[in-house]
């Protein structure tokens, strides 16, 4: 932990300087950033009232979080059509609502609070496992201050608690113990429930103590392989399938986000279809969907050395549905695309070890890293006259 606890110390002190600012300039309820559409668009709730203030006309995904965690029972009257699907992430806004002890004026302090630990958590969990296989742990600040995650904290969205409880998880997988699988079933489980995106990494983790099984158990039918990854992804994933069931017999709404606009068949799609490109954009391609793009061309390469199959996959799983199939409207701008990249971040440093070790594999890695990293963010946003610090921290 003395390995990691600097690491941790790096991205602590970022998010100290830049939260206090932003606090300081706003108060924790600019974090949520509430619209007038959206405070105004009903009138059942004695909590959610235009008296709240808006940031702006349509305020941006956190103000329906803020609204579930501090009035569940008619929240959904303000969302609309989206209701059913934001209603099936329930655990981020039952911890915040929790850790406010209820109290509506506490409730973005507990918001920004649980995000900002959960990226901290994750990235001393990502630090913690590159230590445990023999690397230095800073490659882990790719994940804490990738500015698609950044963005969310900013912005009290589910991400960072959904993916930092995954990568809790994935530290606590162990197929031999029993105790830590059960623990990291359970805690996949709730990030699953935070956020449906961890699927992936549920049934990656599902893959994995299939292979494991396979090796190890040599007697017995297809069954003996199969039986405990089968309930790994029954637990998992069962949690939230039950959920939203409930949900969409409560509400009548579809639980998962639908359509596809015409053309969405077509890899990138979603960003080609902005073409001619503003300078939005061209930021968008060249600090997410090329380093992505590069980045599954390596999981390619271990999957055809046959290393690392399960992060390989992984990995290749989310750069096909958060980039190469993500649709136009989240290609909408940086911070949308940013944040549907996250886990194509995580995937990616799970698989560095096989990378770091494959023969005249460290100067890409390198190169690598550097494309998904702040700094070449930053360096971007200056060369198209942007201030990306601006961009992911309002």
């Amino acid at each position: 932990m003395r390995r990691v606890l600097p690491v941790v110390a790096c991205v602590a002190v970022f998010y100290a300087v830049f939260v206090s600012l932003r606090l300081d300039q706003h108060g924790a309820l600019w974090f949520v950033h509430l619209g007038s559409r959206f405070l105004s668009s009903a009138h059942t709730s004695s909590v959610i009232r235009p008296s709240l203030g808006a940031q702006n006309t349509f305020g941006y995904d956190g103000q329906y979080y803020f609204a579930l965690a501090a009035d569940p029972a008619h929240a959904h009257d303000y969302m609309g059509a989206s209701a059913g699907v934001l209603y099936s992430r329930p655990f981020y806004p039952a911890v915040s609502r929790a850790a406010s002890l209820d109290s509506v004026r506490a409730l973005p302090y507990a918001m920004l609070g649980i995000n900002v630990l959960a990226v901290l958590a994750g990235t001393a969990a990502v630090a913690l496992w590159l230590v445990r296989r023999g690397l230095a742990p800073w490659p882990a600040l790719l994940y804490g201050l990738f500015p698609g995650l950044v963005v969310t904290v900013f912005r009290d969205l589910t991400e960072p608690l959904a993916f930092g409880l995954a990568a809790i998880a994935v530290v606590v997988f162990d197929p031999v113990r029993s105790r830590r699988l059960v623990l990291s079933a359970f805690i996949l489980a709730l990030a699953v429930l935070t956020r449906e995106t961890i699927v992936p990494i549920a049934l990656a983790g599902a893959a994995a103590l299939a292979l494991h099984d396979r090796r190890a158990v040599h007697a017995g039918g297809w069954w003996r392989h199969w039986r405990r990854a089968a309930v790994f992804a029954s637990a998992t994933c069962g949690p939230l399938l039950v959920w939203r069931l409930a949900i969409r017999i409560w509400l009548g709404q579809p639980t998962q986000e639908v359509g596809h606009e015409r053309g969405w068949i077509l890899p990138l799609h979603g960003i080609w279809s902005w073409w001619p490109f503003d300078t939005g954009h061209w930021l968008i391609v060249l600090t997410i969907t090329v380093p992505a793009l590069a980045a599954a061309a390596g999981g390619l390469f271990l999957l055809r050395r046959r290393q690392s199959r399960v992060c390989a996959g992984l990995l290749l799983v989310n750069v096909l549905l958060y980039v190469v199939w993500l649709p136009r409207s989240v290609y909408i701008d940086q911070a949308a695309a940013g944040r549907a990249a996250v886990g194509v971040v995580l995937a990616a440093l799970y698989c560095l070890p096989a990378w770091w070790s494959a023969p005249r594999g460290r100067p890409a890695v390198v190169a690598g890293a550097f494309a998904l990293s702040i700094a070449w963010y930053l360096i971007a946003s200056a060369l198209f006259g942007q201030s990306g610090i601006h961009e992911i921290t309002m």
